[in-house]
């Protein structure tokens, strides 16, 4: 029995979880996707892989952090810009590789945290709202569109909204009378965008595993997407309806890790969205809590290596 961790060595979460398995004297390896394919040699052929000769044993379980594919990740700039097409291509034929591979590991019994499925909600956010919807989760009212009479027409129905995009890679904005120019609204042509109304008050970051809410902490800022300038970082006690709600995003998006984006407003709360690969290093470091301690319970206690607790 062993765990597999997916994601680049440097990783900062893969690295906090790999010291947390060692921490439990667990069994566990990496596949090193930044290593991939430029220093990493790896064969597929049917249900066997192989790193140069060596047969890869099938894991138990498998933490995937990140396929490191995606053309925008620092570090490909240069790569990108001199010479786009190929650079592309090249980044789709890693990701089909890895995912292939895990597909083939999925059909063998292999369990996932979390699944590819689940985490290609981070770059389907309309899909991700609609199963939190679904689940009967207040969500802020939104519209996915490339049309701009559709965005006129949702941001006088719904006053004050942000914008951002349908797959991720960029921070929220709010909607200004100027976007609603017909010069600025023009831009829809080169792709839809997701509009969102705008609910005032503070974010709240909680962590989900494996049904449990372990962590949770409030996340201070002038702006309206934290990102952009992260003031302060607090733990925090959630009410009883906060830590339902986040266990009940967890569970609507498949996810035995996640971390919940909740606001805190004068009329309760909403929930933004999950999480399937949060960051959690830096959290961590800023509020003294413990992240890939039961995250690292989780993955022993999935792989069938001990009874395990989730703390």
């Amino acid at each position: 029995m062993s765990i597999l961790i997916v994601a680049g060595k440097e990783d900062a979460e893969a690295r906090r979880a790999a010291e947390a398995l060692r921490e439990r004297k667990a069994i566990f390896s990496f596949l090193d996707t930044a290593a991939f394919p430029g220093r990493t040699r790896l064969s597929q052929c049917e249900d066997i892989c192989r790193m140069g000769s060596r047969e890869l044993s099938v894991p138990t379980m498998v933490y995937l952090r990140g396929l490191a594919c995606h053309p925008l990740m620092p570090g490909n700039e240069k790569d990108l810009a001199e010479r786009p097409r190929g650079f592309l291509a090249q980044c789709e034929e890693k990701r089909s590789f890895l995912e292939s591979l895990l597909l083939t590991f999925e059909r063998q019994g292999v369990r996932f945290v979390n699944s590819l499925e689940a985490n290609s909600q981070h770059s389907r956010k309309p899909w991700q709202l609609r199963l939190l919807q679904d689940a009967g989760l207040p969500v802020p009212r939104w519209t996915a569109t490339n049309d701009p009479a559709a965005v006129r027409t949702f941001a006088r129905a719904v006053g004050p909204c942000v914008y951002k995009p349908l797959s991720g890679g960029a921070t929220v904005r709010l909607l200004e009378t100027r976007d609603l120019s017909r010069e600025r609204l023009d831009a829809l042509k080169l792709a839809p965008v997701l509009f969102q109304e705008y609910y005032a008050g503070v974010s709240v970051r909680a962590y989900v595993i494996g049904g449990r809410v372990i962590a949770a902490a409030e996340i201070r800022s002038e702006e309206v997407d934290y990102r952009r300038d992260e003031r302060e970082v607090s733990p925090v006690r959630l009410t009883v309806a906060e830590r339902r709600a986040a266990v009940t995003a967890s569970r609507a998006c498949g996810m035995a890790f996640t971390g919940v984006d909740l606001i805190r407003g004068k009329d309760g709360f909403r929930v933004l969205e999950c999480n399937p690969s949060p960051m959690f290093a830096v959290f961590e470091q800023k509020t003294g809590l413990d992240i890939a301690g039961p995250l690292a319970e989780l993955l022993i206690l999935k792989a069938g290596m001990g009874s395990g607790s989730i703390v």
